[in-house]
């Protein structure tokens, strides 16, 4: 078992279906944060009732993946690697096709161009009143840009 199953998913009346369901669930486990690529999925009242913030795994990975965690993540695929054969700084390039924000946030680890993005960034990539970075409940929710509250900004 992963986590508790969460009970009166029925009151997130402003998330969609079966993602009500994953919110109680959620809350069940004191999750602070759900990483989704369907942010927009779940109501922003509904996830501010528990306390948790939606976001996109690119905006998560960037506020939150350490330059050292970033680094050691690369050699780990890097080293795994047999066909083709990368190096960090082509497999760092290569993540900027999903993952943009995380590139940028650590773009100046190796000398190298980001390879161009694949999909288009959903229009809803944070949703919530948790700030990512210090994961503090934010009062109003609409002075959240990007995920990070006034004092992280």
């Amino acid at each position: 078992m992963l986590g508790p199953t969460g009970t009166g998913a029925e009151r997130f009346g402003g998330t969609k279906g079966a993602d009500r369901q994953i919110l109680a669930d959620a809350a069940a486990a004191g999750a602070r944060f759900l990483v989704t690529e369907d942010v927009d999925d779940y109501g922003l009242d509904d996830l501010a009732s528990v306390g948790i913030s939606a976001a996109n795994p690119d905006l998560f990975l960037a506020a939150r993946l350490t330059r050292d965690a970033y680094s050691t993540v690369i050699d780990l695929f890097v080293e795994r690697q047999i066909n083709p054969p990368t190096t960090p700084a082509q497999f760092h390039a290569a993540i900027a096709k999903n993952h943009p924000r995380l590139f940028a946030a650590h773009a100046d680890l190796y000398e190298v161009e980001p390879e161009q993005r694949i999909h288009r960034e959903p229009e809803v990539i944070f949703r919530g009143a948790r700030c990512l970075r210090c994961e503090q409940i934010i009062a109003d929710p609409a002075a959240i840009i990007d995920g990070l509250g006034p004092e992280c900004r």
